[in-house]
C-alpha cells in the first residue's frame, strides 16, 4: 500500500457528507419506519381484538339459550358480510363443530328427548386444529391465543382463540364433566395491513434515498463552491509562485474566512514578488547571511574587480537610454560568466563589477572568468561599441559581514585585500587582466602569465608585484 498516495480533499469531503447524512437520516428514517410499523400493527391488533370480543359475545349469547342453529347461521352471515373474517368453533379434541351430528345426538340423549333435529352433514369435511395456541385455549385455566401465520397463498391471517366455558346453564345439555365446551376461532385476513406496513417501509426507504441524494448533492456543491474550489485556487497560486510565476492571483468572492485567506495569499504573493525582485539587487552571500543570521567573519577569498574602459566618453556621446542599455548588456554578460563559474556578484558600482570566488579552485575560476570576458569583448567588438574592460584579481584575507545602519545595510567584504584588488583593476588597461602574486601562487601551472611587474598602488609604501594574465595553458584541467 502506498502511504504517500494523494487523496483528493473533494473525495474526503464527499465521503464525510455521505457518511453523516446516511448515519443521521438513516437513524431518523429507521426510527420512523419502526415506529410506523409498530403503530400500524398495534392499531390492527387492537381493532381485531375489539371486533373478536363483540363476535364472541354475540356467539356466546346465541349458545346459552340453546340456539346453536342461530350461531351457525351467524357464522355464515359473518363470512358473507366480512369476507376477510371467518369464524370457526372447535371441540376440545380439535374437530370442527357443526360438521357432524355428534353434539346434537349427545344433547338429545341427555335431555331424553329430540330437541334438535339431526341435519344431513354428509359431504362436509371438518377442519382440525392443534398446536400450542389451541392447547392453551383448551387448558386449565384456559388462555386466549393470539398469533400470525402465513398461508400457502402468501397471505397473513390473524387468529384469536377464545374458549367457551361450560357454565352452569350449559350443563343440562352438555354435562358437567368438563370445563371447556369448545374453542371459538376468529380468523381475519390482515394481508392488506401487512402490505400497508411493507409499503410504508418501502416508501420510507425510497424517501430516505431521495433525500440522501438531494442533500448530498446540495451539500457537496455548497462545500465545493465555498471551501474546496477556493482552496484549490489558493493551491494553484502557491504552486505557480513555487515555480517562480508571481502573476496569478486568488479570485474568491466569499465574504468569510476563506475569502480572507485568499486576500492574505494575494498580499503574500505581492510581497514575495517584491522580495524576489529586490533579491536581484543583492548578492547570494547576502541572502545566505539573512537565512543563517551570520555575524561578521574573517575569510580568505579571491576578489574579482572589473571596470569598463572609455565608458565616460561613451556616455557623453549617447543618450541615457542607450548608455543604460549598453551598460546592462556588458554587465549581464560578465554576470553570467561569473555565475557559471560559481562566482558571487557582491555589487555593481557604476560600470564596475565586484565579485568574490570561494573554495580551493576559486582563484582558477576567477582567472578563467576574466579571460572568457576579454575573449568575448575581442571576438565581438561591434556588440560592445568599442568598449573594453580592465580586470584585477587578488586573493587574501577579508572581513565579511553586514556593514551599515539598522535602516540600511549591505552584506559585503572589506579589508586591505579588497582595496588591493580594486587598485589592480584601476591599473589594468583595456583588455588587460592583472593578478597579484598571492593569486599567482595558485594558478602558475595552469595559466600563461607575464611578469612580475612592480606596481605602485595607492595606500602602499612598497611596490606590489603583479602579473599579467594571458591565457590558459594547454592541458590545464578545467
Amino acid at each position: 500500500m502506498n502511504r504517500n498516495k494523494k487523496i483528493s480533499i473533494n473525495r474526503k469531503v464527499n465521503a464525510i457528507i455521505l457518511a453523516s447524512l446516511f448515519t443521521g437520516l438513516g437513524a431518523v428514517v429507521f426510527f420512523f419506519a419502526v415506529t410506523l410499523h409498530s403503530t400500524i400493527q398495534e392499531a390492527t391488533e387492537e381493532h381485531l381484538e375489539e371486533q373478536s370480543d363483540l363476535l364472541f359475545t354475540a356467539i356466546e349469547n346465541f349458545m346459552l339459550p340453546g340456539e346453536a342453529p342461530l350461531a351457525v347461521q351467524y357464522f355464515t352471515e359473518v363470512r358473507r358480510r366480512s369476507p376477510l373474517t371467518t369464524i370457526y368453533l372447535f371441540r376440545t379434541n380439535g374437530v370442527e363443530a357443526f360438521t357432524d351430528t355428534v353434539t346434537i345426538s349427545e344433547v338429545n340423549r341427555r335431555l331424553d328427548m329430540t330437541v334438535f333435529n339431526e341435519p344431513d352433514r354428509r359431504g362436509v369435511a371438518p377442519q382440525m386444529r392443534s398446536g400450542t395456541e389451541f392447547t392453551k385455549a383448551t387448558g386449565i385455566p384456559p388462555e386466549t391465543g393470539l398469533f400470525q401465520i402465513h398461508s400457502p397463498e402468501d397471505k397473513v391471517f390473524f387468529h384469536i382463540y377464545k374458549p367457551l366455558i361450560n357454565k352452569p346453564k350449559c350443563t343440562s345439555c352438555h354435562g358437567a364433566d368438563h370445563t371447556i365446551r369448545g374453542v371459538l376461532e376468529i380468523q381475519t385476513d390482515i394481508s392488506g395491513s401487512v402490505q400497508q406496513r411493507e409499503n410504508a417501509v418501502l416508501a420510507s426507504g425510497i424517501i430516505f434515498i431521495a433525500v440522501l441524494f438531494i442533500l448530498s448533492l446540495l451539500l457537496t456543491r455548497f462545500m465545493n463552491r465555498t471551501v474546496i474550489t477556493p482552496v484549490q485556487k489558493i493551491g494553484d497560486v502557491c504552486r505557480a509562485v513555487t515555480g517562480g510565476d508571481f502573476s496569478p492571483r486568488v479570485s474568491i468572492n466569499n465574504r468569510d474566512e476563506i475569502g480572507e485567506l485568499g486576500d492574505t495569499v494575494n498580499t503574500m504573493v505581492e510581497g514575495l514578488h517584491e522580495r524576489y525582485e529586490l533579491s536581484k539587487f543583492v548578492s547570494n552571500s547576502t541572502l545566505k547571511s539573512l537565512r543563517k543570521k551570520n555575524e561578521g567573519q574573517q575569510l580568505t577569498l579571491t576578489l574579482f574587480f572589473s571596470d569598463i574602459r572609455g565608458f565616460t566618453s561613451y556616455s557623453e556621446k549617447h543618450t541615457p537610454a542607450e548608455v543604460v542599455e549598453r551598460l546592462n548588456f556588458i554587465l549581464n554578460m560578465q554576470s553570467q560568466i561569473i555565475a557559471a563559474r560559481d562566482g558571487d556578484i557582491d555589487k555593481f558600482v557604476g560600470d564596475e563589477v565586484i565579485a568574490v570566488f570561494t573554495g580551493r579552485k576559486g582563484v582558477e575560476q576567477a582567472c578563467r572568468s576574466a579571460l572568457e570576458i576579454q575573449q568575448i569583448l575581442k571576438r565581438e567588438p561591434q556588440e560592445f561599441d568599442g568598449l573594453h574592460v580592465g580586470i584585477g584579481i587578488h586573493t587574501g584575507s577579508v572581513i565579511m559581514g553586514m556593514i551599515g545602519s539598522k535602516e540600511r545595510a549591505d552584506f559585503t567584504v572589506i579589508g586591505d585585500s579588497v582595496n588591493l584588488a580594486s587598485r589592480l583593476c584601476n591599473s589594468a588597461g583595456p583588455d588587460e587582466v592583472l593578478i597579484s602574486m598571492q593569486s599567482r601562487k595558485h594558478v602558475a601551472e595552469s595559466f600563461s602569465l607575464e611578469g612580475p611587474f612592480k606596481l605602485r598602488v595607492k595606500g602602499k609604501h612598497n611596490y606590489v608585484g603583479v602579473y599579467r594574465l594571458k591565457a590558459v595553458l594547454e592541458g590545464a584541467e578545467e
